[in-house]
């Protein structure tokens, strides 16, 4: 085998698993000389890219003999309200740093890590060293992993505890995918966790109206045993705390996922991928903390899930530990698979100097290489939940999250099942507000319409944005709505989050006026609508009572200015669709044929969500795929 792939860059960037190796490195202003003796640089700017959260991060340093004279940096294209709001900060680290390493911006890890990895490699041209690769990466190994998300580092921990050989390729720099940027909850039916939460007797009552014929086949025995263990429970009048089990967990992740699309088409439950990974949520558990994982304390009761203490990316980190003995090849995007004779034999891939290498597994190729949430076409196109989402929503995934896996595979005849399947979170027209800036927004404001200016649903604004209206918001044109309130709405944001009301305006989402029409008229809305609905609306919250809609909860009259309009959106969050296996992750052609040398884990799968994301259980599911592969693959 090849000597392994090496950066010269500082290891302990890539050891982190969160920064954004560069694509490019050009020096602006210096020349082909090395540094004179008694200087550290040659004098000029230099400037190198990584890639961020959303795209590239570029970072430009101008340097004198020995110091480092100016900074500037662009992060643009990261998420506003995070890395994006920070390019000061990360401009004056950088000067005051001065060639040294930089401390970043706490919650911004990814894009933290993009501009210590553009800096370093800024210093290194200005020094005169080399940055390109500098010796063969490995080629070979018995699997290869394609993505190193959490089902990719699952599969790759547990294809390397089964003795085998492991290279992962990852599009990134770093590791993580859509599980660094989630919460990281994960499924743990613990009676200790619940032992000391009060009985929860009558939010069982629920479960009796449904029969076992309710359910499918498979799925009838944990019916039928669930209604026994919560006999068991109500007879049991001094056991304390709150009951869970298993089999609850899964009726419930049936009954909240069952759905169907816009033509009437049922979404599918894979069974086979979910009993199990259900079952085995607490050895899934105990081998996360075994590697590290902190777990945030105290009950969820009701929930059937814990926190890790840190989120997603604490997971990562975990899963990193687990994967140690995998080999990890950052920057490397698998781009086709390889068949011989019938069987995946290998991938292609480009590298990050922009050439073409193929990988050769002696066993098997697992992909997970996630979801497509952010090829906003590809999810346009597939999608048919919603009405109003279209290519020009967002997405709030990492950019490379594009569907490459699906693609690939569906060009040598692999099935998709779910395509159809997706879920979406409110955000910032375009992404230019996170989903806690705009819950603060929403919360704070009186009422909200459509790019029409009407009204479209029970908009209680004090409860937050709940999940009917973000849903409704889905079929309205564009997925795009407007928030509207006065004085007391600029208030009440501010009250949360110091100076939010400004910063919305400063990134062109929010407008503020001294009348109601000139603030419509700003924010592109007829002036005479957006008057006549919030008469109307002022007349309900006068009477108590919401003719139209039903609330009668509201935040008051719009009557006091200045009067404020912010622009929210819906953006694409998880697709639940993807390539068809079986229970044991091999990928299945369209006729339903096993394709040797082949398996897929994690969001590349469909079949697990259901209709709707149902956080705390599916991250079980993806590491248990995962897992299942890796295993698996090892074994051919």
């Amino acid at each position: 085998m090849k000597k392994a792939l090496q950066f010269a860059l500082t290891g302990a960037l890539l050891a982190s698993m969160s920064g954004c190796a560069s694509d490019q490195s050009q020096n602006q202003g210096g020349t082909e000389t090395a540094p004179a003796e008694s200087g550290i640089y040659t004098p000029g700017t230099y400037e190198s890219s990584a890639k961020g959260m959303g795209g590239d991060v570029t970072v430009s340093i101008t340097v004198d003999d020995n110091h480092v004279t100016a900074a500037s940096v662009d992060v643009s294209g990261e998420t506003k309200g995070y890395g994006a709001d920070h390019q000061a900060d990360f401009e004056g680290q950088i000067t005051e740093a001065d060639g040294g390493e930089i401390d970043g911006v706490s919650g911004c890890t990814i894009t933290t890590n993009a501009v210590k990895e553009a800096l370093a490699k800024a210093l290194a041209e200005a020094r005169g060293e080399e940055t390109a690769v500098t010796e063969a990466r490995n080629t070979e190994a018995d699997v290869i992993v394609l993505g190193a998300g959490g089902a990719g580092l699952a599969a790759a921990a547990a294809a390397t505890e089964a003795g085998a050989s492991v290279i992962v390729l990852e599009a990134n720099a770093f590791a993580g995918g859509a599980t660094g940027t989630s919460g990281g909850n994960f499924l743990n039916v613990s009676p200790e966790d619940n032992k000391e939460d009060e009985r929860n007797d009558a939010d069982l009552e629920k479960y009796s109206k449904y029969t076992a014929e309710d359910f499918p086949e498979e799925w009838q025995p944990h019916f039928t045993a669930l209604l026994e263990e919560i006999e068991a429970y109500k007879n049991n009048g001094e056991a304390k705390g709150s009951f869970d089990s298993v089999n609850r967990v899964l009726i419930d992740h049936f009954l909240v996922g069952d759905g169907e699309d816009l033509d009437g088409n049922r979404v599918t439950l894979d069974y086979d991928l979910i009993a199990p990974a259900f079952e085995k949520n607490t050895e899934i558990r105990d081998w996360l903390t075994s590697n590290g994982m902190p777990v945030k304390p105290g009950s969820t009761a009701g929930k059937h899930f814990s926190t890790p203490d840190g989120g997603g990316q604490a997971m990562v980190d975990a899963l990193v530990k687990a994967a140690d003995k995998a080999e990890i090849q950052y920057n490397t995007r698998a781009t086709e698979l390889v068949v011989t004779d019938g069987k995946v034999t290998g991938v292609k891939a480009t590298a990050e100097d922009g050439s073409e290498v193929e990988y050769h597994a002696g066993k098997a190729v697992i992909i997970a290489t996630g979801g497509y949430t952010s090829n906003t076409k590809m999810v346009a196109e597939t999608q048919n939940m919603y009405t109003g989402m279209n290519e020009n929503n967002p997405s709030n995934q990492p950019a490379t999250i594009q569907g490459d896996g699906i693609l690939m595979a569906e060009k040598i005849g692999a099935g998709t099942t779910d395509m159809q399947f997706i879920t979406t979170m409110l955000k910032g027209y375009q992404n230019q507000a996170t989903s806690g800036e705009e819950a603060t927004t929403y919360g704070a404001a009186q009422l909200a319409v459509n790019i029409n200016g009407e009204r479209f649903i029970d908009d209680k604004p004090a409860s937050g944005p709940a999940a009917a209206v973000r849903y409704a918001l889905n079929d309205q044109p564009e997925a795009i709505m407007f928030a509207i309130g006065d004085q007391k709405m600029i208030d009440g944001m501010n009250e949360k989050t110091e100076g939010l009301a400004d910063k919305l305006i400063e990134r062109g989402i929010a407008w503020k006026a001294d009348t109601l029409e000139e603030a419509a008229e700003a924010a592109g809305l007829d002036p005479e609508q957006i008057k006549a609905e919030v008469e109307k609306f002022n007349g309900y919250v006068d009477a108590g009572n919401d003719a139209d809609f039903g609330r009668t909860e509201f935040n008051g009259k719009v009557e006091e200015g200045p009067f404020y309009i912010a622009k929210l959106q819906s953006a694409y969050h998880l697709t639940f669709g993807g390539l068809t296996v079986d229970g044991d992750t091999h990928v299945l052609d369209t006729e339903g044929n096993v394709i040797p040398g082949l398996y897929a884990a994690g969001d590349t799968v469909g079949n697990f969500e259901g209709d709707l994301h149902q956080s705390g259980y599916c991250l079980t599911i993806v590491l248990y795929s995962g897992r299942t592969a890796g295993t698996n693959a090892a074994a051919e």
